[in-house]
């Protein structure tokens, strides 16, 4: 019974990492096809978004708490068709305790234009998740560590 029970409670932590993991990848796709409503209920009703440019990058860090707040930021972000993006996250690591996860990941933000295919920006995102009643896991926190980022982001 004890191997049972252990076979069991593994089984269940890898369904939590799959579940934070398939919200990390929502966000993205959600962001780059400018799906709001789908990219806000990736947060919390109190989830926070938190950018934070590298020094010497010419943009502003910003922070965004809330539902109303973060719906006003996804309202005004550019996104396809007129502006092609893609949000890619790679090699994240994610540490379960209980219904809260801390997730970290590096990211680049493709961009193409008429002119131009490239990586626009690059850095890391830093996460912290809570399995919410509906058995959702969201973003209580997501900070965006830019190390690297353009400044002529089309659409803005």
């Amino acid at each position: 019974m004890a191997d049972r029970d252990d076979v069991l409670a593994r089984l269940g932590r890898l369904e939590d990492e799959r579940a934070v993991l398939r919200t990390l990848h929502r966000y993205c796709h959600a962001i780059d096809y400018g799906v709001e409503s789908e990219w806000v209920d990736c947060f919390t009703s109190e989830g926070v978004f938190d950018t934070r440019y590298a020094a010497g990058q010419g943009m502003e860090s910003a922070r965004y708490s809330g539902r109303g707040e973060l719906a006003a930021f996804i309202a005004q972000h550019p996104r396809a068709p007129k502006t092609k993006h893609k949000h890619v996250i790679a090699v994240p690591l994610i540490d379960l305790s209980g219904d809260r996860a801390d997730a970290s990941s590096y990211f680049e933000l493709l961009l193409a234009d008429d002119a131009d295919r490239r990586i626009f920006a690059f850095g890391r995102y830093l996460d912290r998740l809570e399995r919410c009643a509906d058995g959702i896991w969201r973003f209580s926190l997501r900070i965006a560590e830019i190390e690297s980022a353009g400044t002529d982001f089309p659409g803005r």
